[in-house]
């Protein structure tokens, strides 16, 4: 996608002139510039390369309820350790001012 990097900055200013040419927000059009350019090429079927499969993370995976927390497979689940006691509050022996 080295190619676009023309089309992709020409964009940007494009975008960063539309919206007032605001301080600090030049990553914001950057990327809002290369997605547009990444589904135009993708859709005039430019794209000769195949997208690289990325390793799926943990962001990836569906969140569990609370019920589901036992291990399948007769896997034992690793058992957590409690959070330390609550500090106590000290007498008041110290008189306050």
């Amino acid at each position: 996608m080295a190619s676009n990097e023309g089309r992709i900055r020409q964009r940007a200013y494009e975008i960063w002139e539309q919206e007032g040419r605001p301080h600090g927000e030049d990553l914001k059009h950057w990327l809002q510039a290369f997605q547009e350019i990444a589904a135009s090429v993708e859709t005039d079927g430019q794209s000769a390369k195949k997208p690289r499969s990325r390793k799926a993370t943990t962001a990836d995976l569906p969140a569990k309820s609370k019920g589901a927390t036992k291990a399948k497979g007769g896997a034992q689940s690793v058992p957590t350790t409690p959070p330390p006691p609550k500090p106590t509050k000290a007498s008041r022996s110290v008189t306050r001012h």
